[in-house]
């Protein structure tokens, strides 16, 4: 009986199929963990969950006994009533300086007023909106010395006036009336010359009464230039410029008045718009 030998092919056949095999099985698991890794990282990331805050424990409040003994209950009226008495005093405190600003606050707007008026006075100015403004803070308490200011503003008279006024009558003034005639006024002129008077006494010759008349209006003296016109021999002349002057001084009390007003509190606050 003859013997086969084997082939030397075979071996190396199955060698190459375990190879191949073993191969194939090692690229698909790495084709798998490829595949893997691109699906996890096209999948976006689920954000963490925020952890949620601890809650609080529930505070129990625990109130206070009540007292009930009569010597507790005193003490405890007697410091309620002390707390609310504290209260009240500092509630008058500040109601007090509330009321003290907003005194002070019409306190100086009344005698800004009263200044605004003078100034205007005193120039020979309208008054303009500075009439409505002296209605309402001194009308109701003085209506007479409004009425009287806002008179002299719609016509003004002014020292320089006065002055003007004085230089057109002064001849008339030292010589007399002119009904006298040319006569009388001879003899009042020449009377005139020789005066015997006190030494301290101020000289009635009606020159010299004259020159002081203008010194007194340019200090704004009018009451003594007043005076020494209605000693002057022709004053029954001087009519006009007396009623003037009179007119002047009475529109200076007035804003006297007004000023002293608003200085003592009493001028009014006025109505808010729209009432």
């Amino acid at each position: 009986m003859t013997d086969i030998a084997p082939s030397p092919s075979q071996p190396a056949r199955q060698l190459t199929l375990t190879a191949t095999a073993g191969i194939a099985l090692v690229t698909f698991v790495i084709g798998l963990l490829i595949a893997g890794a691109i699906f996890w990282r096209m999948t976006p990331a689920q954000p963490a969950p925020e952890p949620q805050a601890a809650e609080p424990a529930t505070k129990v409040i625990v109130a206070p006994p009540v007292a009930t003994d009569p010597a507790s209950i005193s003490a405890r009226q007697q410091m309620l009533a002390a707390e609310l008495s504290a209260l009240e005093q500092r509630t008058a405190a500040v109601t007090g300086e509330a009321a003290n600003s907003y005194g002070n606050a019409t306190r100086a707007e009344g005698m800004m007023i009263a200044f605004a008026a003078r100034r205007a006075i005193d120039r020979g100015s309208p008054l303009g909106y500075i009439e409505q403004q002296l209605r309402d803070r001194f009308g109701t308490t003085r209506p007479n010395e409004v009425a009287a200011i806002i008179d002299a503003g719609r016509h003004p008279i002014t020292v320089e006036d006065l002055r003007l006024g004085l230089d057109q009558i002064g001849s008339q003034l030292a010589l007399g009336p002119a009904g006298d005639g040319w006569g009388g006024s001879f003899v009042r002129m020449l009377g005139s010359l020789v005066v015997i008077h006190p030494r301290n006494a101020p000289s009635p010759v009606p020159g010299e009464r004259l020159a002081r008349i203008r010194r007194f209006l340019a200090l704004g003296q009018v009451e003594a230039a007043v005076e020494e016109v209605k000693r002057l021999p022709g004053a029954a002349q001087s009519k006009a410029w007396l009623d003037g002057a009179q007119r002047y001084i009475a529109t200076r009390q007035a804003l006297d008045t007004l000023e002293a007003a608003a200085l003592q509190g009493n001028a009014t606050a006025p109505a808010p718009v729209g009432r």
